[in-house]
């Protein structure tokens, strides 16, 4: 690798033999180096991709602010993500979590209980993840020499989801987990019944839906000129359609968009795929 920038003494931007900007981190790597001097991969305690359209600037400050120890451990906790959920090792996840850890710690430190609202849905929506946050404690507690409250794992179980759908910012990864909540919700009074969260149709159920969140912010929703599929949906699945426009209007208020025809037809197809095991009283 090629330094391009020093961040701090512990921190330096670098270009790999493919031109990919890296961010590595080790105590006192960057101290003494300056642009254009070459530096081993191994020679860092961690490495990570940056960021499109990163802010220099603002993330040499924010690693100023975080000591070295919650980075390293930050970025032990996304190599496990890498390895349990697929996930990249990049900016995007290793500062946040990083950021998380040593405000975790603070608040231990000053007696202030964490809360941690969506502990159940998140259970229900997404358990592997969360049983990656439950590994990850571990790893923390061996790095940094102090054991998180067991419910720290919802929220790195959070910032799994979050990177995973590269949406920007804590606060959306929330309101999609509130937004899924209220389509179950909304499922078990359209059909007077009460779905299991842990079925394997509850999965898919979800899956769509994430996905589905991830086309809407990249602005690649499903979309079709002429969709035979779509119309033998909304035929052979009346209840479901109904259904899912109620599941639509909620999308669309809370993500302020529109869904087209053709994710109104498959959502419909996915809600019917979720209560075709639930028996209707009646």
């Amino acid at each position: 690798m090629k330094i391009k920038r020093v961040l701090n003494n512990n921190a330096v931007l670098a270009v790999d033999d493919d031109g990919k900007d890296l961010v590595a981190i080790g105590r006192g790597l960057g101290h003494g180096r300056k642009p254009g001097d070459d530096i081993h991969r191994d020679t860092a305690d961690q490495v990570f991709v940056t960021a499109e359209n990163t802010n220099m600037d603002r993330l040499a400050r924010f690693l100023n602010d975080i000591p070295l120890d919650y980075l390293t451990a930050a970025g032990e906790v996304a190599a496990l993500a890498q390895e349990r959920l697929g996930l990249r090792v990049s900016q995007a996840l290793v500062v946040p979590l990083a950021d998380h850890l040593h405000f975790a710690v603070q608040r231990i430190e000053e007696g202030i209980p964490a809360q941690f609202p969506l502990a159940w849905e998140v259970s229900q929506l997404y358990p592997k993840e969360l049983d990656t946050g439950r590994e990850a404690l571990g790893l923390v507690e061996t790095s940094l020499g102090i054991r998180l409250d067991d419910d720290e794992a919802v929220a790195l179980a959070m910032h799994f989801v979050n990177a995973q759908f590269a949406t920007p910012g804590m606060e959306k990864t929330m309101q999609m987990t509130g937004v899924i909540k209220q389509a179950f919700q909304l499922v078990d009074r359209t059909f007077g019944i009460d779905v299991d969260q842990q079925s394997m149709n509850a999965a898919r159920f979800v899956t769509h839906l994430r996905y589905l969140f991830s086309r809407i912010a990249s602005g690649k929703q499903i979309s079709e000129e002429s969709s035979l599929l779509a119309d033998a949906i909304i035929e052979s699945h009346p209840d479901a359609v109904v259904c899912a426009a109620k599941i639509q209007y909620l999308l669309e208020m809370g993500l302020n968009t529109t869904l087209t025809r053709d994710e109104m037809a498959y959502l419909a197809l996915h809600v019917a795929r979720l209560v075709t095991d639930v028996k209707v009283p009646g």
